[in-house]
């Protein structure tokens, strides 16, 4: 067993590693793509405690190590997708969380494209060993690759869906000037921005999030800033009507844009 430390130092315990971590795989154009994990922690701005543990996958191209970001999976197909997805619940299934980690909620992302297909609904219980109840007493899904293109009425369709299998359904929001806009007719629990998707400066990140902020007020009772570079942009994310936030470490290789 190989145990991994996530950015905010909570350390859970995974399966064997040898080589090539054991979430690769080729895609539909041969390339092959690796995934690595991390557990981060979600703050309450509130009550400066941690409210949930969030699973963040990072997808790496095995030749350049290149960082194939959220934002840009609409460039892989549906079957690479998917299979990003699976990858994540099976890490989720391999977690052996300590006792006070277990009461914590888990937080999954897993792609619109997949959680609007059946197969990938009914995948979800894998994260936890087929268990309905742990998945509707404490995993909490992240939908991604949720753009002005996703159908409103479909999203809501699918939500409800989750929300009756899961805690909660939050929604991802892709980076860029109109952030907000396709969940305007959208009701979720909470709303989340990887500031990790930011190109630029300390102030540019900082311009983002108040500029993000601005635009998700009103739309979820949770607003989650995520991938901060540094814990003194709590204050800003705070500022910005941020409820929640969740601290990174830069990463070492350059993002794929």
């Amino acid at each position: 067993m190989t145990d991994v430390a996530g950015e905010s130092g909570v350390e859970v315990t995974v399966g064997p590693s040898e080589g090539l971590p054991p979430w690769t795989f080729a895609t539909s154009e041969q390339r092959i793509l690796a995934l690595d994990y991390s557990i981060e922690e979600l703050v309450s701005l509130r009550h400066a405690a941690t409210a949930a543990l969030r699973i963040r996958p990072v997808v790496r191209h095995v030749k350049t190590s290149v960082i194939i970001p959220t934002w840009a999976y609409g460039r892989l197909t549906d079957s690479d997708v998917e299979a990003i997805d699976r990858a994540t619940l099976d890490f989720a299934s391999r977690l052996r969380p300590s006792e006070a980690e277990a009461k914590l909620p888990l937080i999954i992302p897993q792609s619109f494209r997949t959680l609007a297909g059946r197969r990938g609904r009914a995948s979800l219980p894998e994260a936890v060993h087929g268990s309905a109840q742990a998945l509707k007493t404490r995993v909490i899904v992240e939908v991604t690759e949720i753009n002005r293109g996703t159908p409103p009425g479909r999203l809501n369709e699918v939500a409800s869906l989750l929300g009756a299998m899961c805690k909660g359904v939050f929604g991802r929001l892709q980076p860029g000037r109109e952030a907000a806009a396709p969940f305007k007719d959208v009701r979720l629990q909470a709303l989340a921005f990887d500031a990790g998707d930011v190109a630029g400066t300390d102030s540019d990140v900082a311009a983002a999030l108040l500029e993000v902020g601005e635009q998700i007020q009103g739309l979820a009772p949770l607003l989650i800033a995520q991938g901060l570079p540094a814990e003194g942009f709590s204050d800003v994310a705070e500022v910005a009507g941020f409820t929640h936030v969740a601290t990174r470490a830069q990463e070492t290789q350059k993002a794929q844009g």
